[in-house]
């Protein structure tokens, strides 16, 4: 494929870089990692999925054959896929992909010049303007400049130029400005060039930026500030290229991207020499070289245009060191593929200085021929009609902005001035209300005053009645709960014991039910044990039997003893402390109130996380023992009772609501009832403390 390249000043538009993707040479690894993902797409393919489907497999196999005749072929069954379900923006995807493809296809002008029309023609019908609209008309644009039909191409920039400016279509202004940049470089007013490449920046990181975008339009600029003599601009630029390419080597590092850095870092660094070899840095220019050296050999596309940037910086660098023929040699190589005045001018200075007369009078008509060409009165007047559209263009966007501007700072003035007078309004009606409070809560106060005495007695009668009624309701609460709560299981038990003894049923089934009879008898066994529990608390018959142990083995068995217990979706966690720790304890009662914990927090946890953890105090002679959970959490009216008898958070939830209380007793008689309490501090869900007296075997650091 063809592609322009500069002179040895710097004279090579890169019109053909920004599209087309290089790869270096693959490791065997990779082509068979590549190969078989080729090999799984086809195979999705010949399932015969349907389009919505299809497309997306189609899309990637077309990407995985970049610049191949496969690609084609993909990506016209894409588009075939696409008009089926009428999925425009698939379409719009396979043609842009497909104007690409013919873009840096080597003979693919009139098929370029084709897909342009179709896509111009279905944007028409539709009365639309996406960005391929103006991708695709500004590839076509390039190749004809590149091609030489520079009158033609002058013709569809300004329209593509008008139209993006007449839609307001910033991507198509953005690919305008890249255009009218090129022009700029192809008759070699390169400060022009420069300014439009930058407008083209701007506008792009006004749509959300592109990395191989800003890659390109970098490289423009680059190409003709080295050409402008302004070297401090020119080392920015060079210095945001290399900070661009080296955050994208780092994305190939970190995250498995595809950025082609190594050609990025081989077009810099002859950048580079070129920049050296103008300020006649020679021995800066040598290490340069000596570092895009490293690349030279890589398997590039023909006529890649890096490639030919560094032949020609080389040739330039013998010259100027004095090695002609070294110079010589690079410069026919570059001229077997493209014969640019720059280049052709460089040799007739060579030949100069041999004393080669006859084949500089050569040269020099051939460098002629094409100038005259390139400067063709109806062209340069084309570009100056161009110049005052894209300057028209500036204007009325710069009064729009102002405008906006205006418009924005007197908003915001009548913002602060509403709201200054809202808030005087607001202070003089606190004010009012303040006066009308005072004198109320006064007048309140000499009332109460009066009526202290009856109110007081009235209020102890009360109080006292409601607390006998609160614990007559939470006791038939009780009894109602304990009630139903067992009724269940004792009505699983005896339904599924029929079925057992029932001889039809399956064996299989029997082995179901018993396993459901020995569950509900485990909850039923609970229960009792709660009530059991309850009552010998009551009458101080719970007795407890001390031995020491190590607190992590007790958590781990409370743990699998409530794992079957938690819902999908909810993990359940255990944090012990680095150190081990023991503790002189009932482990039966112990492990009781750690499993009481747990349970509580599955009963009220849906999603999220159940954690277990224990850690030292600072005074190493307790451990702190908790439960988190990113449930329900305890409202607020109910954290002072939720240690109490028959207090139950959720009427819905299972349960009867002694728990917590069983926990308390056995706090109480373990380490003492200030050490077991709520955490109201968390606020996630809920957490439940407990501190016991430990010890460790790990010595104070």
């Amino acid at each position: 494929m063809k592609m322009r390249f500069s002179s040895l000043k710097y004279d090579f538009p890169i019109w053909k870089i920004g599209v087309f993707i290089l790869l270096f040479p693959i490791s065997v690894p990779a082509i068979k990692q590549h190969n078989a993902e080729i090999d799984s797409l086809k195979y999705i393919l010949s399932e015969n999925p349907c389009p919505q489907k299809s497309i997306p497999v189609l899309s990637r196999l077309a990407k995985l054959h970049e610049q191949k005749p496969e690609q084609i072929i993909y990506l016209k069954k894409q588009l075939q896929e696409a008009e089926k379900i009428d999925s425009i923006q698939a379409v719009y995807n396979a043609l842009s992909e497909i104007s690409v493809y013919y873009y840096n296809s080597k003979n693919g002008s009139d098929s370029l010049a084709y897909w342009t029309r179709v896509i111009d023609s279905i944007t028409q019908k539709r009365n639309e303007y996406p960005n391929v609209l103006f991708r695709t008309k500004s590839l076509y644009c390039q190749d004809l400049l590149w091609t030489g039909h520079y009158e033609k191409a002058m013709n569809n920039i300004n329209d593509l130029y008008q139209l993006a400016v007449d839609k307001k279509q910033n991507y198509g202004l953005m690919r305008s400005s890249e255009c009218l940049g090129q022009i700029y470089q192809a008759i070699r007013r390169d400060s022009d060039a420069v300014m439009a490449f930058q407008e083209g920046l701007n506008r792009l990181k006004q749509l959300g930026g592109d990395e191989e975008t800003e890659l390109r339009l970098l490289s423009y600029q680059i190409e003709s500030s080295l050409r402008t003599d302004m070297h401090e601009e020119t080392t920015r630029m060079l210095t945001a290229y290399k900070k661009l390419i080296d955050r994208l080597d780092e994305l190939n590092r970190t995250q498995d991207s595809l950025y082609v850095v190594n050609r990025e870092y081989w077009l810099l660094y002859s950048f580079y020499t070129d920049l050296y070899l103008q300020e006649n840095k020679m021995d800066k220019a040598k290490e340069a070289i000596d570092m895009a050296t490293r690349f030279e050999g890589s398997e590039f596309v023909e006529g890649d245009y890096a490639g030919r940037v560094y032949q020609a910086v080389k040739s330039r660098y013998y010259a100027q060191t004095g090695d002609l023929s070294s110079a010589l040699s690079h410069i026919d190589e570059l001229l077997k593929e493209e014969r640019l005045p720059e280049v052709l001018q460089l040799k007739a200075d060579i030949l100069k200085k041999q004393g080669k007369q006859d084949e500089i009078l050569a040269l020099y008509d051939e460098i002629n021929t094409y100038n005259s060409k390139r400067n063709d009165e109806m062209f340069l007047r084309q570009i100056n009609e161009l110049r005052t559209l894209h300057d028209k263009n500036y204007e009325l966007t710069l009064k729009d902005k102002m405008k906006n501007t205006q418009k924005q700072i007197t908003q915001k003035q009548f913002q602060l001035l509403f709201f200054i007078l809202l808030i005087i309004i607001l202070i003089a009606i606190l004010y009012i209300l303040y006066i009308y409070i005072r004198r109320t809560q006064r007048l309140k106060n000499d009332l109460l005053k009066e009526k202290n005495t009856l109110l007081k007695s009235k209020e102890k009668l009360i109080l006292e009645t409601m607390r006998a009624d609160e614990a007559s309701h939470m006791k038939s609460s009780f009894i109602a709960d304990m009630s139903h709560e067992i009724r269940t299981p004792l009505n699983a038990i005896a339904g599924f014991s029929e079925l057992l003894i029932d001889e039809t049923t399956d064996p299989k089934e029997k082995k179901e039910y018993s396993a459901i009879i020995q569950n509900n008898t485990d909850l039923m066994l609970t229960l009792i044990n709660d009530v059991l529990d309850l009552s010998k608390m009551k009458t101080g018959d719970m007795s407890f039997h001390l031995q020491k142990i190590p607190l992590e083995d007790c958590c781990r068995k409370a743990l699998d003893s409530i794992r079957q217990g938690v819902r999908e979706g909810v993990a359940l966690t255990f944090t012990p402390a680095p150190e081990r720790i023991l503790v002189n304890t009932d482990v039966m009662r112990l492990q009781q109130l750690v499993t009481n914990f747990l349970t509580n927090a599955i009963k009220f946890t849906e999603k999220g996380e159940i954690n277990l953890a224990y850690t030292l105090e600072d005074d190493r002679k307790h451990v702190r023992i908790a439960v988190t959970d990113t449930g329900t959490g305890v409202p607020p009216e109910k954290q002072a009772e939720i240690f109490k008898r028959f207090e139950k958070l959720d009427d819905y939830k299972s349960g009867t609501g002694l728990g917590l209380s069983i926990c308390s007793y056995i706090a109480e008689h373990l380490s003492g009832p200030d050490n077991i309490f709520l955490d109201t501090s968390y606020t996630s869900g809920a957490r439940f403390v407990f501190i016991h007296p430990c010890e460790t075997d790990d010595p104070v650091s």
